[in-house]
């Protein structure tokens, strides 16, 4: 794989560790993966093209398959139908939420499916209770081999078709909603919708069920307890009413008789001590009126009409005396009569008053006595009462057990008949708000989709593999690589052609090859070992597969070289492409000189040696003709190219590097294998010859 680290001198140089001579270095900088996925864009292609291919297939050759919704409100809090019912209705402190996630899988429990599945009569389908493709398979094989498998008892079918229905079942509820989606999947969009829709029907007869399940039970349990409870009140009862004959303790309405008696003598002498002090200051008064002789001063002689009628006679004889001595004088004897008449009736007035004062006594007499009656009374009553206080508070005793155990008898018996009532009456608050309808559109597979990750997936896994190749066998990526392969300086970098279409474009790249090229030229100037005289020459090689690169950098070179002035000699020394004509080949072996094989390019002056005819006897004048043939170049020429081939695969390639000065090792930039590389470095090395300098080829 690529190791990639970040470093500051370049901002997107990626190296790990400086790379050693003559290894392969896996290393990558970021804008270098771009180039090695192009390069290795077959295997991304296809890769991609393999699983969209397959992907399409699987939908071609796979049942579709259908999916229908079915959407169920589920309030946590129930109706509330009766007061004390026996279903909670307070809503949890998350708002129900959890009450609600219970009721979602209850939705996917053994008791609803198995009631919606007998519903819509997937209990008999085999899609559901079926083995599937696959145990279909396995079940023929076994047949096929002698070795059946056991027939399927009900508790087997059973446990598939839950399973299966587990499988095409989804309960779905969204944050803060109380609303639950029923989505099922079959291989028909009528059987999808008929199956949704059966199990939200089977969840509310489920619940429904339950809720009257739990009310018979509550129901009969109190039941149970009811005789239980009856016992204990007659029980009771029985020891009070005992108690109470034994220690005569009578009770009226409620109460002891004793306290009663006690309670009403007590009224009965507050009373009557009332009426007493009232007739006392009644005849207090009378007395003082009759002492005053203000008869005028108290109620009874203003209510009695005999004082009423003596006071208004006394009244008329008063005004008639003021009369008579107006017109007679004081001692007329009619004024005397007179007088003598106010005198009686005077009289009269205080006898009346002394008999309404008689009056007054006897009736003060007599509420004294009744007073003093009901006060004998009393005493004798609180000290019959003192005797049965203590009876009394065993008593109360025992009737409170008894209202404790009727209390508690008559709640279990109202409970249960209310409880016995709430069986026949449902309190769910659940509904179906939306029912499922058959899907026009099938739901499974989905080519598009599938086509889409298809490709993506494709794409992810060739760019893994382009990158795993990538690793397994690196290409060189960058200078440093290179001089890291070679251990030897990289002495330019040369276009190999624009990017761009256009003449300008040409052109421009045509510069920048030139210049590149001129560089590289002056530094392979500075090379002089002395091999071919006065000459400079040098050994071109490359990898196999860089050969058309390294042919082109040759002759740039020379062409270069020959405009400069300079005396060019381009040498075609790979033998794995023999030519025809008389060449290099020939000169050696002394079969031809070397005026007449050698040739002239017309468009840049450059003299060419080709290969030659190969000649499989050997010639007895092949060291004479070598070094004569050293000899001339070496006198004729300032610049000897020698283009050597691959020196991996080209068998003479050992022999013609020591015409050289130095090897120049020629790789293109994003496509020559390292590999290659250092089984170039590790041969030159071999030779005898290590490689001088290098050379990359890029597109401009």
């Amino acid at each position: 794989m690529l190791q990639i680290e970040s470093r500051e001198a370049t901002g997107r140089a990626l190296v790990l560790a400086p790379p050693i001579a003559g290894e392969i270095d896996r290393t990558a900088e970021i804008g270098d993966l771009w180039r090695i996925l192009w390069r290795r864009r077959a295997t991304i292609v296809w890769t991609t093209l393999a699983l969209v291919a397959a992907t399409l297939a699987y939908c071609v050759l796979t049942p579709p398959l259908y999916t229908a919704t079915a959407q169920l409100l589920i309030d946590p809090r129930d109706r509330q139908v009766l007061t004390n019912d026996i279903n909670p209705t307070m809503v949890a402190p998350d708002g129900g939420v959890t009450q609600v996630e219970s009721q979602a899988r209850v939705l996917e429990s053994a008791g609803v499916l198995t009631r919606a599945a007998a519903a819509t009569g997937l209990d008999a389908d085999p899609e559901f209770t079926g083995k599937g493709e696959f145990g279909t398979l396995v079940s023929d094989l076994r047949d096929w081999i002698g070795w059946p498998e056991p027939a399927d008892s009900l508790t087997d079918r059973e446990d598939r078709l839950l399973r299966n229905m587990r499988k095409r079942l989804a309960v779905k509820r969204a944050d803060k909603v109380f609303v639950i989606d029923i989505v099922f999947t079959a291989k028909s969009a009528e059987k999808a919708s008929r199956t949704a829709n059966a199990i939200a029907a089977a969840y509310l007869a489920d619940q429904s069920d339950a809720r009257t399940e739990a009310s018979k039970r509550a129901s009969g349990s109190l039941t149970d307890r009811l005789a239980e409870q009856r016992e204990r009140v007659r029980q009771a009862e029985e020891r009070a009413e005992a108690y109470r004959s034994k220690k005569d303790l009578v009770r009226s309405n409620g109460r002891l008789v004793t306290e009663q008696q006690l309670g009403e003598i007590n009224v009965s002498l507050s009373a009557a001590q009332a009426k007493t002090a009232e007739l006392k200051a009644r005849l207090d008064q009378i007395e003082q009126a009759r002492r005053t002789g203000a008869p005028e001063a108290i109620n009874e002689a203003i209510q009695s009409n005999t004082i009423g009628k003596l006071r208004a006679q006394y009244a008329e004889l008063v005004e008639r005396q003021a009369d008579l001595r107006t017109q007679l004088g004081a001692r007329h004897p009619s004024i005397v009569a007179v007088s003598a008449q106010m005198q009686d009736v005077r009289a009269l007035i205080v006898s009346e008053l002394g008999r309404i004062a008689q009056s007054a006594r006897a009736d003060y007499e007599r509420a004294a006595a009744s007073e003093r009656a009901l006060s004998k009374n009393l005493d004798r009553l609180r000290g019959e009462s003192t005797a049965t206080n203590q009876a009394a508070v065993k008593l109360r005793e025992l009737e409170r057990e008894v209202e404790a155990s009727r209390s508690v008898y008559t709640s279990f018996l109202t409970r249960a008949r209310e409880i016995e009532e709430r069986a026949n009456i449902d309190a769910t608050n659940a509904r179906v708000v939306t029912q499922a309808i058959p899907p026009q559109e099938k739901s499974w597979p989905m080519p598009a989709l599938f086509a889409l990750a298809a490709a993506a997936a494709g794409m992810g896994l060739g760019t893994g593999l382009a990158l795993v190749r990538e690793y397994a066998n690196p290409v060189l990526l960058s200078r440093s690589q290179f001089q890291g392969l070679t251990g030897a300086p990289v002495i330019g970098t040369v276009p190999d052609g624009p990017r761009r279409r256009g003449g300008h474009a040409r052109k421009a790249a045509q510069v920048a090859r030139e210049a590149a090229g001129a560089l590289a030229l002056t530094r392979l100037l500075g090379i002089r070992g002395g091999t071919l005289g006065t000459a400079t020459s040098v050994f071109v090689t490359s990898a196999g597969s860089d050969g058309t690169e390294r042919r082109r950098v040759s002759q740039l070179l020379a062409s270069l070289g020959e405009a400069r002035g300079l005396q060019v000699l381009m040498i075609e020394a790979d033998l794995l492409g023999p030519e025809a004509t008389p060449g290099l080949l020939d000169v050696l072996r002394g079969d031809e000189p070397l005026a007449t094989v050698m040739r002239r390019e017309p468009s840049s002056g450059v003299r060419f040696l080709g290969v030659g005819r190969p000649k499989r006897a050997p010639s007895e004048r092949g060291r004479e003709a070598r070094e004569r043939f050293l000899t001339e170049i070496g006198r004729r020429f300032d610049l000897v190219i020698v283009d050597g081939g691959a020196i991996t695969e080209n068998p003479q390639a050992a022999s013609l590097m020591p015409l050289a000065d130095g090897v120049l090792l020629v790789a293109r930039l994003g496509t020559t294998p390292q590999r290659d590389v250092a089984d170039l470095v590790e041969a030159a090395g071999l030779a005898g010859h290590p490689v001088s300098a290098g050379l990359i080829v890029t597109r401009a």
